[in-house]
């Protein structure tokens, strides 16, 4: 129900806490070991009024979120979904447009070829928009992994793509990659790449619109409406500001790409 609300949570906030041990009060926040101390001897009817308060002050955090609409898919084709994404981009979101649909598209990609699963199989990995790679724990702003094996990154970027190149370059040294990648908005002019030349690693620049238009391309109508739905949760989850998600749910109704009679859904869950 947290994240039909649309309030900020952790996945398996119990496991972090509670797992492999018998006593929760483990020392490392006291105020919480001295709520569950007092818990152990307080009355039916005050742990009653606690859950009422916890849940009371979550409700508080909930956000104003417009809910992801269901899609015609029969309208998502090549030309109706590139628009969208291009008028997308062209409002201004810290990056945070360009960094989710990337990882949206690419989540699709793999979907639509049945290259994803738990076992053995790949998935898309990106981060909250306002984390570092350090403190995220990830490599890039968008990993395709293999378990726990980086096969591709990218640094998506809605500024000047020279910005990223020192990060691409210490990403492939980092996680002993081959090579990696720069998303961007590439100007026809700067397709020379001199600033590549001399790099002990192999690094691509690519274009966002272009990759995105490519990885489109690639994609039934059905694997398109797996993308959108991403992108809305990815959005939704991974910056602070509700009104982007809004954007992208108004843009999708003026496009005429929502089914209007149909019930709004309600995203599952699914890592990021």
């Amino acid at each position: 129900m947290f994240k039909a609300r649309h309030i900020p949570g952790v996945v398996d906030a119990f496991q972090n806490i509670g797992k492999n041990v018998t006593n929760l009060a483990r020392g490392n926040v006291p105020a919480f070991d001295a709520l569950l101390t007092w818990m152990n001897d307080a009355s039916r009817d005050d742990r009653i009024a606690l859950v009422n308060l916890i849940t009371a002050r979550a409700a508080l955090t909930a956000r104003m979120v417009l809910p992801m609409p269901p899609l015609r898919v029969a309208a998502l084709t090549f030309a109706a979904t590139t628009r969208f994404l291009d008028e997308m981009l062209t409002t201004p979101s810290g990056g945070a447009y360009e960094q989710f649909a990337v990882a949206a598209f690419l989540d699709a990609t793999l979907y639509e070829f049945g290259l994803g699963g738990t076992v053995g199989g790949l998935r898309v990995v990106t981060k909250k928009i306002n984390a570092s790679d350090a403190s995220s724990g990830t490599a890039a702003d968008v990993q395709i992994v293999r378990g726990n094996k980086i096969e591709e990154a990218f640094e998506v970027t809605a500024n000047d793509w020279k910005t990223k190149v020192a990060q691409a370059a210490a990403t492939s040294a980092k996680a002993d990659l081959s090579r990696s990648h720069i998303i961007a908005s590439v100007a026809g002019e700067e397709r020379e790449f001199a600033e590549l030349n001399d790099l002990d690693s192999d690094v691509s620049v690519l274009d966002v619109r272009s990759m995105l238009r490519m990885l489109c391309a690639t994609l039934r109508k059905p694997a398109r409406e797996y993308a959108l739905r991403r992108l809305y949760e990815l959005v939704d989850r991974n910056q602070p500001d509700p009104e982007l998600t809004n954007n992208v749910v108004r843009l999708l109704r003026r496009l005429q790409l929502t089914d209007a009679g149909a019930t709004p859904q309600v995203i599952a869950d699914s890592e990021t």
